[in-house]
């Protein structure tokens, strides 16, 4: 195995693992290297092209969840209620992320205040 193949292992490693800004500075790393034949450097290209697509589809996903629930703003007072209660009962930030849509920051700024 070549340098160029396990750097394509690594890269396709990393993908698999959902580290896709990891994965991606490996592909330009492939895609810059004058040494390397033109096959190699437009594959690079290729997988570059399709790792910013499918980040960005996440992001835009991300956008379409926040604009889900647009009363955020009204109910602060009854959400840092909600997760003060959550924490009493034992439950992991990441557990309240997912059942009240906050932030995480938002939830560990409840956490502190009180």
């Amino acid at each position: 195995m070549n340098g160029v193949d396990l750097l394509k292992f690594k890269a396709s490693t990393l993908e698999s693992k959902g580290l896709l800004r990891r994965a991606i500075t490996i592909w330009q790393d492939i895609s810059i290297n004058p040494k390397l034949s033109k096959h190699d450097r437009d594959q690079a290209m290729r997988n570059l092209n399709r790792l910013t697509r499918a980040i960005q589809q996440k992001i835009d996903i991300q956008r379409e969840k926040l604009k889900s629930h647009p009363d955020r703003y009204k109910n602060v007072e009854s959400d840092k209620e909600k997760i003060m209660h959550l924490y009493r009962q034992g439950l992991t930030t990441k557990e309240i992320q997912q059942i009240t849509q906050r932030s995480r920051d938002f939830i560990y700024n409840c956490k502190k205040k009180s």
